[in-house]
């Protein structure tokens, strides 16, 4: 982003307007003066905002619940959003699935679609599947406006240039440059980050306490990620390495992961590791109910065995625990370290989320320090597996929303100066 000028007049009006945007998203509905008092605008200036918002379809008034001592005229006008005014593609790329939305300008789904992805095909045949499912996605919308397309990657990425650099569990792909591909491929302005980040990224959008806040978000898809938000900030380490909790090693003499090291928690959390499990306790001659279901057709993943978990089976109940307890040390880990406010658990976890999250806790009681974990609060995120595909919805929307980056002169490369008499 150019540097902005303080004092620049266009500026000041951006920063109001997206101020008064940001008041009636988080406060709606509301009203005007509300407004004006959170974000501390004259009123005047308030209402000349808001009447621009709502000649451009972006705010709408709704009558609010009559005043019982109010004994003649209508019931005063609140603010809110006009979600409908624009609309949002989310992609979200995972080694195994893709998942494409269109939402509103809140990031609530109008529609829905996933299909099965290959890790191990060549990027471009993966590119033309998710172009070929957003172009449909677009299209059943009509001529609806599309504000843009926010694309969340798996791996490491430059997100400035669009680019996946690398993923542990996508072997093939390596500087593929799917950001340009895609806009090319769809006409409508394309932005791409991290999973992990757009997960935070939506906890942040839906929570405006997390402003405040410490929260660590655990995310369990095909490898294990976390991300850290420290009073609305997101952490984000240089070359955008941060949050490789899955490449934590719980034992030093564990499995081989794919990363090169051993005993991750990946190798006991993530989902090809529960498939496994699953596979070697029917191999030890348990397991009958999970044999069963495959017996009859059904294919073993993790969600499988979260249901039978959820339905009463012991030996899937077992390795819903396991899964528990060793996020439970790396959790404990983690509270130790930084104490944070909350821990936020996504995934597919839907169908154990009970189980699972009762053998954390139990864990954590156990591992963590008493004075660490005291306020500690560990619960399941609202959107589970698709908190990182509304993340990449929020991407597009807050550039209506966020304060532009304010960038001072950067001193730190310049040589001291004699000093003058």
């Amino acid at each position: 982003m150019s540097q902005s000028p303080i004092g620049n007049t266009k500026l000041i009006s951006t920063l109001n307007n997206r101020l008064v945007l940001e008041a009636v998203r988080v406060l709606q509905p509301t009203f005007r003066a509300e407004v004006a008092r959170k974000t501390r605008l004259k009123p005047a200036t308030v209402t000349s905002i808001v009447n621009d918002l709502l000649a451009e379809g972006l705010l709408q008034e709704v009558e609010g619940q009559p005043n019982p001592e109010q004994r003649f005229g209508r019931p005063p006008l609140l603010l809110q959003m006009n979600a409908d005014a624009r609309r949002i593609l989310a992609v979200d790329l995972e080694p195994d699935h893709i998942r494409v939305a269109i939402t509103d300008l809140l990031a609530n789904v109008i529609q829905y679609h996933e299909e099965p992805a290959d890790r191990f095909a060549d990027p471009r045949s993966t590119i033309d599947q998710i172009a070929r499912m957003a172009n449909a996605a677009v299209k059943s919308i009509g001529d609806r406006p599309v504000l843009g397309a926010g694309v969340s990657l798996p791996g490491l990425i430059d997100s400035a240039n669009g680019i996946l650099l690398s993923s542990t569990n996508m072997p093939k792909w390596r500087n593929v440059p799917i950001g340009s591909r895609l806009e090319a491929a769809l006409g409508i302005p394309t932005r791409v980050e991290r999973s992990m980040h757009l997960a935070a990224l939506y906890e942040k959008w839906r929570n405006p306490q997390h402003q405040q806040r410490t929260v660590v978000i655990i995310s369990l898809r095909t490898g294990v990620g976390m991300s850290l938000l420290h009073r609305g900030q997101l952490y984000d380490a240089n070359s955008g390495l941060s949050g490789e909790i899955g490449h934590t090693v719980i034992d030093i003499a564990g499995k081989p992961c794919d990363c090169g090291s051993r005993g991750c928690l990946e190798t006991f959390v993530s989902s090809p590791a529960i498939v496994l499990r699953g596979h070697e306790m029917i191999g030890a001659g348990r397991g009958a109910t999970i044999s069963a279901q495959l017996n009859q057709g059904a294919t073993l993943t993790p969600e499988l065995i979260y249901r039978l978990a959820k339905d009463g089976d012991k030996d899937s109940a077992e390795i819903v625990r396991d899964v528990g307890h060793y996020l439970g040390i790396a959790i404990s880990n983690i509270i130790n370290l930084l104490v944070p406010d909350e821990v936020v658990i996504a995934g597919a976890i839907d169908l154990a989320e009970q189980l699972l999250l009762q053998a954390i806790r139990e864990q954590v009681a156990t591992s963590a320090l008493p004075r660490s974990r005291e306020h500690v609060v560990i619960r399941a995120a609202q959107e589970k597996e698709k908190l990182p595909l509304l993340g990449a919805a929020v991407l597009i929307a807050q550039d209506m929303f966020d304060l532009p980056d304010l960038r001072h002169a950067d001193l730190s490369n310049m040589e001291p100066s004699a000093a003058k008499v």
